[in-house]
């Protein structure tokens, strides 16, 4: 029993469990490093071609490969919540702001709403 003791000491090594080094899966990313390298590499030469196909049918008239080139050139719209024709909220112009500022003062002093 001694000299086990005496090994783990010098070793600096635990025999009761833990995270041991090399312990556990790999990431992934580090399993399939060549694989995803070589799926990257083929996927950047055949970006030009690509953009070129896209290019041609946005010229070709499909609205679809036109805004999706849109898109990625200048960045996507903001969509409003609802349409112009749609939204029916009424403008909050001063008058109903000084309304409402007086009627929350007014609620405030008398504890009620």
């Amino acid at each position: 029993m001694a000299t086990l003791r005496a090994v783990n000491a010098e070793s600096n090594a635990s025999t009761h469990g833990g995270a041991r080094e090399g312990a556990g899966r790999k990431p992934k990313a580090l399993r399939y490093a060549s694989e995803l390298a070589a799926a990257e590499e083929k996927i950047m030469s055949a970006l030009p071609a690509a953009i070129e196909s896209l290019v041609a049918s946005a010229n070709c008239g499909d609205v679809s490969a036109a805004k999706y080139l849109l898109d990625r050139a200048f960045g996507r719209v903001q969509t409003q919540a609802a349409a112009l024709a749609e939204d029916t909220a009424i403008p909050f112009d001063e008058s109903d702001l000084e309304r409402a500022e007086s009627k929350r003062a007014w609620c405030n002093t008398t504890n009620t709403w």
